[in-house]
């Protein structure tokens, strides 16, 4: 009998998946990767092939961070992402119920957020089977509801 974690690598493999899960760990750990003043300025907006999307809430933020592409990149390199392109936009707004986050778990309910609803299509669109990308995408959105919140 495989186990559960091979047969998901394999799935993950066959479906072209490693995008979104790319994404997803990169969200996670933004802060840690880039520093909290760059954070405070920018969020990941998707990933497609080797290059990351960032969002950047002002021109002059964004001007000044491309003195820093190279510097971003290589901390990006351990995700596989060889380029970075910078777009001015709103960032998503911080969720305070996560911060300080415990191994609690509550579905939340309403509309996913913006970035949530970006990382599902990004993790879905190449799957070709319909069905499969129906299921797929109302198991995610049930996962991305049910998350860790602080105290």
């Amino acid at each position: 009998m495989q186990r559960a974690g091979t047969i998901l690598k394999k799935f993950i493999g066959d479906y072209g998946l490693e995008a979104g899960l790319t994404f997803t760990r990169i969200c996670d750990q933004w802060t840690k990767l880039v520093g909290e003043t760059i954070a405070a300025h920018t969020y990941p907006d998707i990933v497609k092939g080797n290059t990351i999307f960032i969002t950047v809430d002002t021109p002059q933020w964004m001007h000044h961070l491309s003195f820093y592409k190279q510097d971003i990149c290589e901390k990006l390199r351990s995700y596989r992402i060889t380029d970075v392109r910078f777009k001015l936009g709103k960032l998503p707004a911080a969720d305070p119920a996560l911060k300080g986050s415990d191994d609690s778990r509550v579905l939340k309910t309403g509309p996913l957020s913006g970035a949530d609803a970006r990382y599902i299509e990004n993790t879905v669109k190449s799957i070709k089977d319909d069905d499969l990308k129906r299921r797929l995408r109302e198991l995610l959105e049930h996962a991305l509801r049910s998350e860790r919140v602080g105290d």
